[in-house]
């Protein structure tokens, strides 16, 4: 289990323990009737949306049934047509990536699948800072100039109004991929992908940017009679984990096939990408791609340009992918110097803001003119975890100001900027996640506007504003026998929407409490009940003082691989 370098240790706020109900005894009886199933497993089933036996069923076997057929999306049969008439007769054809990680796997996933059927096909990622997200008149004069004659988005597009028109102009064709909502005025192109198109059938809309591309190629094989592109899912597992899609319904199939393919995968990049992070091929995870390959994936486009990601995943010179994947380590390791640099100013930045409060303010806003634009959701991100409070870091370059924040559930961000969008030069987003560009002499204004909305929307909520945990169900340690233990992780894939599961064992005896990894984490080794578990706990080397002889703890439960035994590990995410 390897140590996250991420988060410096912060102050955080203590965390309500909200422990779940039983299920239903009739829930219960049915799965043991019809699946011999436990307890234990059913209640662990139920927390997951789980509700019949044939419910179960389908989510442990996780498998072909969850996918949908490519038909039922809106412009699918136009979009196989344009393609079909650019492979036969040689187009060539652009692919319009991202530079996060959910696009540059879309690109990768798009250009390997159609290299593979022979056609001329070329990658575009944009520039964070110089170009921002999505289409931009620039590329497009430089994709034609290029020869190209067709263009495939990948996680953008879907409101690209006027670019897709200058497309047009151009003599470019544009199939757009997007999984993003949509305006009341939809671009001309040639198909728009969308399952929130007002026209698809599609049943499952939480397909991410990259798997919205294994669709599009899902239908082009079949279109030509080929087997399903089975090999490509790797790429669909990391990018859907990056922008963290509900790991449910068909993401759900998508990235447990993708995980199992990663585990004894071929590609170099990713060959690459897995030794340079230490990971044990055979154990790969969605923690693992979280912690391990994913940041190496996105560091690229936070402090250089994404393409280099890109040319590692689709190279198939492993001496080349071995050169590109030390790069990006290189970067990761400078980022994260960095990102801790950062923080640290940010901290500082919050307790002037905080002052002799006993909390701070509604919403934190922290800026400098010497954080790179690559790093601010990080900052954002580690601020709103700290404190429990939406956050938004600002980069500050001459006469613009460029930000991203993060939020918390009670406050939905993407709302509250759109209440200020006269100030923004461009901004989107999410409730929980979302970025904007506008004058900085335009900050003051915002921040005394976002400052006012904070105070109205969270007063109801700012005495209990604090961060949940959700337990699964209060246990002995007892209860981690094989076969319960093998079924906790028949519940994987983890992630958004099927996070792992949470327990609660009150009065373990602490036999061992030391501090690793730069003092930051605590390693411990734990009894009770006459069963003995070590376990960690990530980012509370300030709390070690806390632990008294018995402690109540929360915390999760999986295998470190890391020794020559795997044995079982607790990670702790509280105690008291």
């Amino acid at each position: 289990m390897p140590y996250p370098t991420e988060t410096p240790n912060m102050n955080t706020f203590p965390k309500r323990w909200l422990t779940r109900d039983f299920p239903p005894a009739e829930f219960s009886q049915e799965l043991s009737q019809e699946m011999d199933l436990p307890s234990f497993h059913s209640h662990l089933l139920y927390n997951r949306g789980i509700r019949s036996a044939a419910e179960a069923e389908l989510f442990l076997n996780a498998d072909r049934r969850l996918a949908h057929s490519p038909d039922l999306l809106p412009d699918i049969q136009p979009a196989i047509a344009r393609l079909r008439q650019a492979l036969d007769t040689g187009e060539r054809i652009g692919v319009f990536g991202d530079f996060d990680a959910d696009g540059i796997t879309g690109a990768a996933l798009l250009t390997t699948a159609l290299a593979e059927l022979g056609a001329d096909a070329i990658p575009y990622i944009p520039d964070r800072v110089n170009e921002g997200h999505g289409l931009n008149a620039e590329a497009l004069h430089a994709l034609r100039a290029d020869g190209v004659s067709l263009l495939i988005t990948v996680d953008c597009g879907a409101t690209s109004i006027p670019e897709v028109d200058l497309a047009s102009t151009l003599g470019i064709d544009t199939i757009i991929t997007d999984h993003h909502s949509l305006l009341p005025q939809l671009p001309a192109s040639v198909a728009l992908i969308n399952p929130k198109h007002p026209d698809s059938r599609y049943p499952f809309g939480e397909l991410t940017g990259v798997g919205m591309s294994f669709k599009l190629i899902e239908a082009l094989y079949e279109a030509l009679g080929l087997e399903w592109p089975e090999h490509l899912l790797e790429f669909v597992a990391i990018g859907t984990i990056s922008d963290v899609g509900p790991l449910i319904g068909e993401n759900r199939f998508l990235v447990k096939q993708g995980l199992r393919r990663i585990n004894r995968t071929q590609n170099p990049g990713l060959r690459a990408l897995i030794d340079g992070a230490n990971l044990k091929m055979g154990a790969i995870d969605t923690e693992a791609l979280s912690f391990g390959v994913i940041p190496r994936i996105n560091v690229a486009g936070r402090l250089a340009h994404a393409q280099t990601a890109l040319d590692l995943l689709t190279t198939p010179d492993a001496a080349k992918a071995g050169r590109l994947a030390a790069e990006l380590d290189d970067l990761n390791k400078e980022r994260q110097s960095m990102t801790r640099t950062a923080v640290t100013e940010a901290e500082r930045q919050v307790a002037e803001q905080t002052h002799s409060q006993d909390a701070p303010p509604p919403i934190i806003i922290v800026k400098s003119d010497e954080w790179l634009p690559g790093l601010l959701g990080l900052i954002a991100g580690r601020l709103a975890d700290a404190y429990y409070r939406p956050a938004i870091a600002v980069s500050i370059d001459g006469a613009t100001a460029r930000a991203s924040a993060r939020s918390i559930p009670e406050f939905d961000i993407i709302a509250a900027l759109r209440q200020n969008q006269d100030l923004f030069e461009r901004y989107g987003g999410h409730p929980q996640a979302a970025g904007f560009t506008m004058p900085a002499d335009a900050l003051p204004c915002l921040e005394r506007n976002l400052y006012d909305t904070a105070a109205e929307w969270l007063a109801d909520a700012d005495t209990d504003l604090a961060p949940t945990i959700n337990i699964d169900c209060e246990v002995q340690f007892s209860v981690f026998d094989r076969r319960n233990f093998d079924f906790i992780q028949s519940l994987a894939p983890f992630g958004a929407a099927n996070p792992t599961p949470v327990f609660l064992t009150r009065g373990a005896r602490v036999l061992e409490a030391r501090l690793v990894g730069a003092r930051r984490h605590i390693k411990l080794r734990l009894r009770q009940g006459g069963v003995t578990l070590d376990a960690i706990a990530f980012n509370m080397g300030d709390r070690v003082r806390e632990l008294g002889n018995r402690n109540d703890f929360v915390y999760s439960i999986g295998l470190d691989t890391w020794g020559k035994q795997p044995k079982l590990m607790l990670t702790l995410q509280d105690f008291r």
